[in-house]
């Protein structure tokens, strides 16, 4: 993430928050066109050259390392397909605001750093069983 601003950073930081607050509908997955042949010798996907029929739309993704599919009828299609692209969306999202969070903690880091000369950061404080207001050493 390029150099910039505390308040910068904190103004793109809310503008995430409201995109995903706005996010619609989720359909985790790929939205996929099949095409397959029949198996009847007369049928004219049995050509060759024919794709076959189709297309037939399912979404697929991995859950626990196995392939699951759904099938979306075609008076499904366009609501599937914005489904996806918003989860897609969320995803994008999600990730830039991780990396626009981290740069708001190094800044706010960045910012409070004491001065260069004599000590640095906090003062070392005692621990142990013999640190604390009754102990005898």
């Amino acid at each position: 993430m390029p150099e910039t601003n505390l308040d910068s950073l904190l103004g793109r930081r809310r503008t995430l928050l409201d995109d995903i607050a706005a996010i619609g509908d989720l359909r985790p997955g790929s939205l996929k066109a099949r095409f397959r042949k029949c198996g009847k010798p007369n049928c004219h996907c049995a050509a060759d050259d024919h794709p076959g029929h189709g297309p037939q739309w399912s979404v697929s993704r991995v859950v626990q390392g196995k392939m699951h599919s759904r099938a979306v009828p075609p008076w499904a299609l366009a609501e599937a397909r914005r489904q996806v692209e918003e989860c897609h969306r969320l995803r994008r999202l999600t990730a830039e605001l991780i990396e626009v969070s981290g740069a708001i903690c190094e800044r706010r880091v960045a910012e409070r750093r004491p001065a260069e000369s004599g000590k640095r950061g906090r003062p070392r404080t005692r621990s142990g069983p013999n640190s604390g207001p009754n102990s005898s050493a």
